[in-house]
């Protein structure tokens, strides 16, 4: 069920009939979904870790050149192993791969919820938007960093305020950055914690797609795999969250629809405005039966009127001249004599 309160779609549905939604959205097409789901995490997550691998930095290496104190041999080793290395080439890279790539997989799940036709090249559609895509995403990170200065629950509503901006700029390529996350903001108002408790929903699939992931990891340890080999075995471990994510995606392209307005409940009909009543064409034979039947009406009610006029009427007599001037002049035999 939902409802509208000062112009805003509030979702009251429980986040079971949401993820129903989700699930028939992929009926039929979960194979080409995972394929995406898998494709848009491979570009992700795997060229950070070769750039970091081949031209990255130990984050221990910075902190023993900054400090200038002197480390033991196995003091360094345990730094060494326990922080990462990190390449500016990667944070580059993120930069401008992460929005185009965020706009692409909205695109792709917003049309296969519409029922449209999708391949899996579309997920590379967000790079037709590129300077808007890489605007969104910066904008979307300074603002939630920002919040997250203050503690981490602001981070969070910060996340969630402005969760619907890929999918407004999806569904309308013409509107500005900021366009796009103040109307994310004003379309969450009031529905941040369905959408909180939407995300977490989740965790469950989550948690199962997991314990393929734990056990190859736990497989590379035991064979004291290290380095890139073991990101890379990570990776690929990660790889069985890909039907999770596809579901995720399905699912919260179905909660925009709602929020949207395309997507309305058949047990919830919008109010039907009345349409004036038709009146049917009268032949010439009616039009003539009317007249005389008006003509009828119009002599009754003269009729009427008239009979009405004479008891309104006072009563008058008919007043001899001779009963008026008689009795005031003589008679002619008086004048006779």
């Amino acid at each position: 069920m939902q409802h509208n309160m000062m112009g805003n779609i509030i979702i009251t549905e429980p986040s079971s009939n949401l993820r129903a939604l989700g699930r028939n959205a992929l009926l039929g097409k979960w194979k080409i979904a995972i394929i995406a789901a898998v494709i848009y995490m491979l570009c992700v997550e795997v060229p950070p870790v070769i750039l970091n691998s081949l031209f990255g930095i130990n984050i221990g290496d910075l902190y023993v050149s900054s400090s200038g104190a002197y480390v033991g041999v196995d003091t360094y080793n345990s730094i060494y192993n326990s922080l990462p290395t990190y390449s500016p080439l990667s944070g580059i890279y993120m930069l401008l791969v992460t929005g185009p790539l965020s706009l692409g997989i909205t695109l792709f799940f917003l049309a296969m919820f519409r029922k449209q036709t999708v391949v899996v090249s579309d997920i590379f559609l967000g790079f037709e938007r590129f300077g808007k895509s890489v605007g969104l995403m910066i904008f979307q990170s300074v603002f939630i960093f920002l919040w997250s200065l203050l503690f981490i629950v602001p981070g969070i509503i910060a996340a969630i305020r402005y969760s619907q901006a890929y999918f407004i700029l999806a569904d309308n390529p013409e509107k500005g950055i900021r366009e796009c996350m103040n109307e994310s903001k004003m379309m969450m108002q009031g529905n941040k914690s369905k959408y909180f408790c939407l995300s977490l929903s989740f965790i469950g699939w989550m948690i199962l797609a997991s314990i393929p992931d734990s056990m190859v990891v736990a497989v590379a340890d035991t064979l004291g795999v290290t380095g890139v080999p073991y990101m890379l075995i990570s990776i690929i471990g990660g790889l069985f969250m890909a039907p999770v994510t596809a579901y995720t995606y399905s699912t919260m392209a179905g909660f925009y629809e709602i929020l949207a307005g395309h997507l309305i409940k058949e047990t919830e009909p919008a109010p039907v405005a009345p349409e004036a009543v038709p009146v049917p064409a009268q032949t010439a034979e009616e039009d003539n039966v009317y007249d005389k039947e008006t003509d009828t009406g119009d002599a009754e009610a003269e009729e009427v009127k008239e009979t009405a006029d004479k008891k309104e009427a006072p009563a008058t007599e008919k007043i001899d001249v001779k009963d008026v001037v008689g009795s005031d002049q003589p008679s002619d035999e008086k004048r006779d004599e």
